[in-house]
């Protein structure tokens, strides 16, 4: 018996553990798992790293071109490539030949967006040494005459634009008793300064053009505006030999809605151009005076 028992115990000892065939593809998971991230790891310090001696070749590298792009506007320019490398670039500092890390890039930006043709700027270098310089124009709403005989835009943003005379467009022309000055402030702000809005006739003129443009017919039909010395407004309109009286600039949309009305049955039973005026300044009614 104890035999049989020493035989037994001989037995156990020597079994060989099989382990289970489950426990496998766990393992192998695991190793997958972490190879993968050990491989991932890997990857993003040697692209960081890439990205690092990038820099340093770039920076260490200097500008051998500026490359400008205006983006135009219904195939008109404002402000020219040529105007903005003189801008950017004078005689005795060439942005050609300076090292990328001596750049200013803010002090470029802001030469670039102070200007009142230029409504958005991107300035940037590249990895082969060029510093690539990209220009939003402003969308001029109407074109201003003073009466000493000067002239400017206002964009839709309620900027005011120089005249240069390198670009033309189909505007509004407003005339008569004005005498405004550029403002290097938007319309919108300057207009919370209540004296400034009392004196100035910009806002007024803002207003009214961003009105004509937004409608379809109005922006077709009325050519000029003119505004005399109490703050009153003419339009002169493309179709028909008369003016229109608008008085004020307040409750547009009420007078041109009575514009538009008048104009729908007039063109139905009578001819435009036997009145000599339409006047919409009065409250409900739209007064008209026939030519004799």
């Amino acid at each position: 018996m104890n035999r049989f028992r020493e035989n037994i115990d001989e037995f156990a000892d020597n079994q060989v553990v099989v382990e289970s065939p489950v426990a496998l593809p766990r393992k192998k998971k695991r190793w997958k798992k972490w190879f993968l991230r050990v491989s991932i790891v890997t990857l993003l310090l040697g692209v960081l790293s890439l990205f690092v001696f990038a820099g340093h070749q770039q920076k260490a590298s200097k500008v051998w071109k500026v490359d400008i792009e205006v983006r135009e506007m219904d195939g008109l320019f404002f402000i020219t490539s040529q105007e903005i490398s003189s801008l950017l670039q004078s005689k005795g500092d060439s942005l050609i030949g300076k090292s990328i890390q001596d750049l200013n890039m803010d002090a470029l930006h802001a030469k670039l967006s102070g200007h009142p043709c230029v409504k958005m700027a991107q300035v940037y270098t590249t990895v082969d040494g060029r510093c690539v310089v990209k220009v939003d124009q402003r969308r001029p709403v109407a074109r201003v005459f003073n009466e000493d005989g000067t002239s400017f835009f206002i964009d839709e943003d309620g900027w005011m634009m120089p005249y240069t005379g390198a670009a033309t467009m189909n505007l509004p022309l407003f005339v008569g008793n004005i005498k405004e000055k550029l403002e290097q402030t938007s319309i919108l702000e300057l207009r919370k300064n209540h004296q400034w809005a009392y004196r100035s006739l910009a806002d007024d003129i803002y207003f009214l053009a961003l009105h004509i443009r937004n409608d379809e017919f109005l922006s077709a039909q009325i050519d000029h505006i003119f505004i005399d010395a109490s703050r009153n407004v003419q339009l002169i309109p493309r179709v028909g030999d008369h003016r229109i009286y608008l008085g004020n600039v307040e409750g547009l949309d009420v007078k041109f809605k009575k514009l538009l009305a008048f104009y729908a049955s007039a063109m139905k039973t009578h001819d435009l151009n036997q009145y000599k005026s339409i006047h919409l300044e009065y409250e409900g009614q739209v007064v008209c005076e026939r030519k004799i």
